[in-house]
């Protein structure tokens, strides 16, 4: 049954980039584009690497070892079509972040 979970405080967030948090034996990748908080899988299906570590340009996220690029609306991959990776809802609560995982 998926659960809230706390994951960071909103200003832990770097605009315009991740940030990774580990909840629950999960890593998420935390990004702050404009106003909006986005939780996605932490790990490019790709090689591995960490989406968290990555940044944002025109709406995706890129990941930093080889620029695959994902959606931040809903985790397609933009690089190479069918891969992608899971968006989590998410709440902002006193200024808290919030992940159903």
């Amino acid at each position: 049954m998926a659960d809230w979970v706390l994951v960071c405080r909103c200003d832990e967030i770097p605009a315009g980039r991740g940030r990774t948090c580990e909840v629950l034996g999960l890593r998420l990748a935390v990004f702050r584009a404009g106003a909006a908080i986005i939780a996605l899988t932490d790990r490019c299906p790709h090689a591995g690497g960490s989406l968290g570590q990555g940044w944002i340009e025109e709406g995706e996220v890129v990941c930093p070892l080889h620029r695959w690029r994902f959606k931040l609306h809903d985790g397609r991959c933009s690089t190479m079509r069918g891969q992608g990776v899971h968006r989590f809802p998410v709440e902002i609560r006193q200024d808290q972040v919030w992940v159903l995982v």
